[in-house]
């Protein structure tokens, strides 16, 4: 036995190592693609509807989907294994999507929209923990680079597809352009990958249990607050009996959350996770950098079809530099940080973060006659910046974690993201119902980017001696 087969959870050899890592990188570039293509369609789509005004409570219910989920999906992994609830992801994904094709009933549409996230979810956090399983320690920098350089090819190819196949009239077919992608990762992970459970070498696992209290309180309290902040205004006074029950729900089942959770001994929220500095630190900054990505997968696109007046096509190449600059320079951090990381990480990370806050502000300067020049030299900043969270913060935190516990965290932590991205939208739609513009948008998302860059200045420090242990 070598010594890469002694030290990794999974065994594989060098060859089929190698498919099965390329394939989880392609599995990765699929839900890029999928994310990002659909942003190109909604507008069009909620146009058709005549219901653009609806477009914020949309965005922050594709959202809602994969932030309910998240959390949820390290105790799935426990109870089906990994394999079989990233598969399950792909397949929802795939089904709601064909449907959505064919529905034209708002409320419908909507619930289809999160229902796919909810697959979204499943499978979003699989790649980080199926390369922690297949590779040591130390080479793990190196491929959550190239994860993020993927996403960056399925961040590029999937709006560039999009807005194609909606300018040449075939716009159906783009809910599900990301579907290559699918047909060459999802047959060679079914073959390679072992069906197994978190925290199993052999397979097998405890008996485990679903913590449906914990589940029923974490749904009702996050859907409670999102439509609250996305509803309110609007559809319901803020302070009328509707808006003053569902915030009251959501606030209490917050507390209720945490408290039951805590206590709990095989939680399916894993609070306790928040007990480590390093992941606290990661969490909060992924939490807030997301209203990047955010605004330019959303409000970028409307701002320039819709104010700006460019076609879909032209909108859609707003996000091209970022994912060129994240497909470059994913490898190019990945590489570095595999060597020294505790000394590079601070660093580096602070120096992401801040050129994320000079693209945000570049965006906020956006005027109805601003040449997309300004709005492609916001993305590349972006791209170089937002490559650290999605590369380097999983490092970070894995650092104080042991080897059963990064399933449960990696799926706390995309929950972060996405969480963010959620929380953002809809205090975007309760700004928007109180007659808020979308530039007003643009700076709520760089005080966020700002939030995001303090807390990495005070919580990103890693003792050298320690990781030197670990890496």
């Amino acid at each position: 036995m070598n010594e890469r087969s002694s030290n990794v959870t999974i065994s594989l050899s060098d060859r089929r190592r190698m498919v099965f890592l390329y394939a989880v990188l392609v599995l990765y570039a699929a839900f890029a693609a999928s994310s990002y293509g659909i942003n190109v369609a909604m507008p069009g789509r909620m146009l058709e509807m005549e219901a653009m005004d609806f477009y914020a409570l949309a965005s922050a219910m594709g959202t809602l989907g994969m932030m309910l989920t998240l959390p949820l999906v390290g105790k799935m992994c426990s109870i089906f294994g990994i394999r079989k609830v990233a598969l399950f992801g792909v397949a929802l994904q795939l089904v709601t999507r064909i449907t959505m094709i064919h529905c034209n009933i708002l409320p419908l549409f909507l619930i289809l929209y999160a229902v796919s996230n909810i697959g979204t979810g499943l499978y979003l956090s699989a790649p980080f923990a199926m390369i922690a399983e297949v590779t040591l320690p130390g080479e793990r920098p190196k491929y959550y680079g190239m994860l993020v350089t993927f996403k960056a090819l399925g961040s590029l190819l999937g709006p560039l597809v999009t807005g194609w196949l909606m300018d040449s009239g075939y716009g159906s077919l783009s809910f599900i352009s990301y579907l290559p992608f699918l047909l060459l990762s999802v047959p060679f992970i079914m073959v390679l990958y072992p069906d197994r459970k978190v925290g199993s070498t052999d397979g097998s696992t405890e008996s485990v249990k679903f913590d449906f209290a914990g589940i029923f309180l974490f749904v009702v309290s996050i859907t409670s607050i999102i439509f609250y902040l996305s509803l309110g205004g609007k559809s319901f006074g803020w302070l009328s009996s509707i808006g003053i029950i569902l915030l009251t729900v959501g606030v209490i089942g917050l507390v209720m959350l945490v408290r039951v959770e805590s206590k709990h001994a095989s939680p399916t929220v894993a609070i306790g996770m928040f007990r480590k500095k390093r992941f606290t630190n990661a969490f909060l900054s992924s939490m807030f950098i997301s209203s990047f990505s955010t605004v330019f997968g959303a409000y970028v696109i409307v701002y320039t079809q819709q104010v700006m007046q460019v076609s879909s096509t032209i909108s859609s190449t707003g996000t091209m530099p970022m994912t060129i600059a994240q497909a470059v320079f994913g490898l190019v951090f990945g590489r570095i940080l595999a060597k020294e990381f505790a000394k590079r990480f601070r660093p580096v990370a602070l120096l992401a973060l801040t050129l994320i806050v000079l693209g945000m502000v570049l965006i906020c300067t956006l005027q109805p006659d601003s040449s997309m020049l300004v709005i492609y030299a916001a993305s590349a900043l972006g791209g170089i910046g937002t490559v650290i969270p999605q590369s380097a913060y999983a490092s970070f935190f894995q650092t104080e974690l042991r080897p059963e516990e990064i399933g449960a965290a990696q799926g706390m932590f995309s929950f972060g993201g996405t969480g963010g991205s959620c929380i953002f939208m809809a205090v975007s739609g309760a700004m928007t119902n109180g007659g808020a513009s979308i530039s007003h948008i643009f700076f709520l998302a760089a005080v966020w980017c700002v939030v995001s860059l303090l807390i990495g200045i005070i919580g990103f420090r890693i003792p050298q001696e320690e990781v030197k242990q670990v890496l």
